[in-house]
């Protein structure tokens, strides 16, 4: 279940730099339910790290056509992709496990299945970051 949640909180950090076309250099906060569990910041080398407090837990980078590969620490563990209507579908190997969406004010909803688990909400990247987030 705390792989799924990873995979789900990284594959939100995807979706904001991709939508939003620039990396912002704030950080984005996540949210499951109406708790912050984590922020989501742009790194060196196109990366975006994925903290719990103020440890890194994994990392969200981009990877070919429009496909970000979602890291817990330094093992690959799945995939944000883009979809249809602005949607960023995020995949566990091979299996779908969720989406991001943008909603309003700045914040992307993340669903895992079709229910709402959480939000990320922030800057440009935040949408991107917000989903990596939302697994932990």
């Amino acid at each position: 279940m705390r792989r799924l949640k990873l995979l789900l909180a990284l594959s939100t950090v995807v979706a904001v730099p991709l939508v939003g076309g620039v990396a912002a250099a704030s950080a984005a906060d996540v949210y499951s339910g109406y708790s912050r569990v984590g922020t989501v910041s742009a790194s060196y080398g196109g990366r975006y790290d994925i903290k719990q407090g103020y440890s890194r837990v994994g990392y969200v980078k981009a990877s070919y056509g429009a496909r970000w590969d979602v890291y817990e620490g330094y093992s690959r563990v799945g995939y944000v992709k883009a979809s249809y209507g602005g949607r960023w579908d995020i995949y566990s190997g091979y299996t779908k496990v969720g989406y991001v969406k943008a909603s309003y004010g700045g914040r992307w909803d993340v669903y895992s299945g079709y229910s709402r688990s959480g939000y990320v909400k922030g800057g440009p990247a935040a949408a991107a970051a917000g989903a990596a987030l939302l697994l932990l």
